[in-house]
């Protein structure tokens, strides 16, 4: 008899330790999945909206809307998700099943650096900043029950990540 509770009394110290674990785990692998959709999202938007005309002369800048719209396209794909609203600068996303994801907030910032007229190698360049952000949705069932009991387990899912735009001949 004494062994079963020593027994039971394992088991359930093992998963008080393990459950906050596989919340981590979790975590990070969501963090990998946004990290990666925000890589690939930039990319599609960045090669199907460069201006054709100004990479001639090797300069890199990008139709802002239509990089807007593809990179918001290619977010939505990746990650399963509806944009809801927003601008050309800050757009929202929600998830199409709640149970995965909370509302995502994308900022984009764009900076132009002009190029020398009489050096040709200092080229127009184009900075993009995307910026993610949303409530991490939690999993197990212990942090739902600290997350409703109102404790402050707030967890974010961020990303930022600063692209170069150029043209290399």
């Amino acid at each position: 008899m004494r062994n079963i509770a020593i027994g039971l009394l394992i088991v359930v110290f093992a998963s008080l330790l393990i459950e906050p674990l596989v919340e981590v785990i979790n975590a990070m692998r969501e963090r990998i999945v946004l990290n990666t959709s925000v890589n690939n999202a930039f990319r599609s938007a960045r090669d199907r909206s460069l201006e054709y005309s100004l990479m001639r002369n090797l300069d890199a800048s990008v139709d802002r809307e239509k990089f807007v719209d593809y990179f918001s396209d290619a977010f939505e794909s990746a990650m399963d998700l509806t944009r809801t609203g927003g601008d050309d600068h800050q757009l929202t996303f929600t998830p199409n099943n709640p149970d995965k994801y909370n509302e995502f907030v994308v900022t984009l910032t764009f900076e132009v650096t002009e190029g020398s007229v009489t050096d040709p190698e200092i080229r127009q360049k184009e900075e993009v900043t995307v910026d993610v952000e949303s409530a991490y949705k939690f999993k197990t069932k212990y942090l739902k029950l600290a997350e409703a009991a109102g404790k402050d387990v707030n967890y974010k899912l961020v990303a930022h990540k600063k692209y170069e735009l150029s043209v290399k001949n």
